[in-house]
């Protein structure tokens, strides 16, 4: 090991015993480092790390900050499983991707020490900074950041736009894709695993919130395909069902004398759509992405009479309308919500009795930001839209990715 490697060495375990960045201790002894010319500057597949240690000790000028910002933005991408999530992103534009990525990343490791007490972007001799921040991206998903980019460069004249930017590093799709299914799967298992003994071990030295300012907790929750479960859901309450029932003959055999069982068919008649038109569900397009999503599902099931209503902290004035399942696709009142208000859902609950309706299941589309969830009499369907989990009290929940 030469000097430069054992500077690494030294760096490293720096950020580990950080208090801005030790809650990634763990994912930091994942995979294996290695020293190498034949990369620019650094990359990971998201699992191995590779560093050029002539660009990190002769290009950058705050090597020992800068090589600090570096080895937790590979980190970072090992975390975040960048090089296994967002394959279909590398597909559709590799440098957007690339761009993304590390918009999402610089900007958390930034918010986490602000004043550069641990890491700095690197800069090179002329004091510039080598790399890709904008505080405008806090906050926003990798898919979110790749499609506004994309949108920019596609509606900006020939040669404008910002679209891809100059990251520090390169990213090893062709790298991550070559690790087999069993491997991805023990890296993610070996990933969450560090992620939760760090957030752990930071809790009980009194570093909780630092799981906030990097963002770690929200990496290990479970993304879950809400479609599916709501399918289930839909599936096991509304589809068409047929039992066997001795209250009526079976008329095909009544002449052979044999009396056998009649197959009675249930399918669903009503279902009750909600969608919460409060001010929080105007952020990030939550309504269009649920109400496309709810369209698809509609289209899959039989269903005689859908009530779709908006609600914020009463029903919407006007906003309840009914459709069958062929005639949901094309109404013009999906397009437009009313609301804007407060968050009660318990005013649906008491509409539906005010109303006389019977539905034979209720859907709730909410942010979950609630204090009174009402009393339902009608099996209910929570598809709550929000960044932290929350299970609502009564009736089932799924929580939107």
């Amino acid at each position: 090991m030469d000097k430069r490697q054992r500077e690494f060495k030294a760096i490293k375990i720096g950020v580990m015993r950080s208090e801005q960045f030790g809650l990634l201790r763990g994912v930091m002894m994942v995979g294996e480092t290695t020293f190498t010319d034949e990369i620019p500057t650094a990359c990971t597949n998201g699992r191995d790390e590779k560093y050029n240690l002539d660009f990190w000790f002769e290009t950058v000028s705050n090597t020992r900050k800068g090589l600090a910002f570096g080895q937790v933005h590979e980190n970072f991408h090992k975390v975040a499983k960048h090089m296994i999530v967002y394959q279909t992103l590398w597909l559709i534009d590799p440098e957007l991707a690339n761009t993304a990525c590390d918009y999402w990343i610089n900007g958390r490791i930034i918010l986490a020490d602000p004043t550069g007490k641990i890491v700095e972007m690197p800069r090179d001799q002329e004091g510039s900074a080598i790399g890709l921040h904008d505080p405008k991206y806090n906050g926003w998903t990798v898919k979110r950041i790749f499609n506004h980019l994309k949108k920019e460069q596609d509606e900006a004249p020939e040669g404008g736009g910002q679209g891809a930017g100059t990251g520090f590093d390169t990213h090893d799709w062709e790298g991550a894709k070559k690790l087999s299914k069993e491997e991805n799967k023990d890296l993610a298992q070996r990933v969450d695993e560090a992620v939760r003994q760090g957030i752990h071990i930071g809790r009980k030295a009194g570093g909780g919130s630092l799981a906030d300012a990097l963002g770690l907790g929200e990496l290990i929750i479970p993304k879950v395909d809400w479609t599916v479960h709501l399918r289930t859901f839909m599936h096991a309450t509304c589809q068409r069902r047929e039992q066997s029932s001795w209250r009526r003959p079976n008329r095909r055999f009544l002449h052979q004398d044999i009396i056998m069982p009649t197959l009675v068919g249930h399918t669903i008649r009503e279902l009750l759509l909600a969608r919460d038109a409060s001010g929080s569900m105007w952020c990030e397009q939550r309504l269009e992405k649920v109400t496309s999503q709810m369209l698809s599902i509609a289209k899959l099931l039989s269903i005689e009479k859908i009530h779709v209503l908006d609600w914020d902290g009463e029903v919407a004035e006007g906003g309840h309308t009914t459709y069958s399942s062929t005639e949901l696709e094309s109404a013009p009142e999906l397009k437009t919500v009313r609301g804007g208000g407060g968050t009660d859902p318990s005013c649906v609950a008491r509409y539906i009795d005010e109303v006389g309706l019977k539905p034979d299941c209720i859907i709730m589309l909410t942010d979950g930001e609630i204090h009174n969830w009402g009393n339902w009499k009608h099996p209910i369907l929570w598809a709550i839209a929000n960044n932290k989990p929350i299970t609502a009290p009564v009736g089932k929940t799924i929580n939107i990715d």
